[in-house]
Parts: C-alpha cells; sequence; structure tokens
C-alpha cells in the first residue's frame, strides 16, 4: 500500500515527469572526444549543471555548478528569463540552456541573468562583467566572442585575449532576440 506522500501523482509532481536527475541538452564536440549535457544532482532536485562526459576516459565532471556560481545564493530570475522559462514551460532551475563554439570547447550560459562561461577542456567556469539582464548567450563558432542580448539590445564579449572588454550594445533598436535577419538587404 502506498502512503499519500509517495502516491504516483505526487511523485510525478516532485520529479517533473520523472525526467529530473536525467541527461538532457547533449552537445557532442566533433572529434567525440567529450560530450556536454545538462543535468540535475538527484531525482527531486530542480537545478540543473552543466556537465561533461570523457568520452576517451569515461569520467564525468561538473563543469558548472550553480550553486557554487552564484556563492550558494539563491537564483534570482530577470523578468525577462521568467518570461521566457514560462513560454518554453521550462520547470528546471539553475543552468537550463546552453550553447557552444564549434569545436565544443567553450560553453556560454545566462545564470541569475549574468553571462557565464565554462572552458569544457580546463573545466573552468567564470563570469563575464556585463551590463544585464543577459539572455540567450551563444559563443562565436571561434569560441573568441560570445554574443548576448541585454534589453533587446546586442553585445559581445571577447572572453579571450588582449581586449578583454564588453562592446557596448548596440545603439539602435534590433528585433526581441537582437540578430538581423540575413533576407533583409542592409541600409
Amino acid at each position: 500500500m502506498t502512503t499519500e506522500t509517495d502516491s504516483f501523482p505526487r511523485r510525478h509532481a516532485r520529479t517533473l515527469r520523472f525526467t529530473l536527475g536525467a541527461p538532457r541538452s547533449f552537445s557532442v564536440a566533433p572529434d567525440g572526444s567529450r560530450v556536454a549535457f545538462l543535468r540535475s544532482g538527484s531525482g527531486t532536485d530542480r537545478a540543473n549543471s552543466l556537465w561533461v562526459l570523457d568520452t576517451e576516459g569515461g569520467g564525468e565532471r561538473v563543469a558548472a555548478d550553480p550553486h557554487a556560481l552564484l556563492g550558494g545564493a539563491s537564483e534570482n530570475l530577470p523578468a525577462e528569463e521568467r518570461a521566457r522559462r514560462e513560454r518554453s514551460r521550462e520547470g528546471g532551475a539553475g543552468i537550463v540552456g546552453y550553447a557552444t563554439d564549434a569545436a565544443v570547447e567553450l560553453t556560454s550560459f545566462a545564470l541569475s541573468g549574468r553571462l557565464f562561461t565554462a572552458e569544457l577542456r580546463a573545466g573552468t567556469a567564470r563570469e563575464l562583467p556585463v551590463p544585464g539582464p543577459v539572455i540567450d548567450p551563444r559563443p562565436s563558432p571561434d569560441g573568441r566572442y560570445v554574443a548576448y542580448v541585454s534589453r533587446a539590445r546586442c553585445g559581445s564579449w571577447r572572453p579571450r585575449g588582449r581586449a578583454n572588454a564588453p562592446s557596448p550594445p548596440r545603439s539602435r533598436r534590433t528585433s526581441p532576440t537582437g540578430w538581423r535577419s540575413s533576407s533583409r538587404p542592409r541600409r
């Protein structure tokens, strides 16, 4: 006999349809040497971390832990990110999406409206100090720049190299996603 707290409907709701703790959002390196993915710590933990599987050595490791990156503070979602998660029906917390460069060596993600990158080979993650709130960061294919949207304006950051300062957001308003359509002629 099951108790009321162990009933199927309660477990189904508590585990987000039994998806918590399961890996998701996979990115495989072109040479097959590593796989990046998101996973929460357990079947009842909503906070996803960024993980890396080394296919040659077979070991998994956390590349970016939201609890460590936020210094133990709770996640503080900006209104834009909250609306995006509601539209996509995202029930998780922590790192809910990320983007990689072409070699799957550098990832970028937003956490509490702040911009973070993680170097998957080195296993290091850091915050890039840019004006926020940041939404939908994406590294360039070569990993030299990170583009992001902030208040419906685009900005970019060069995480490696000499020029380590954010570019100012575009002065004119762009589309809500911040990307110009390639089908429109430039003026």
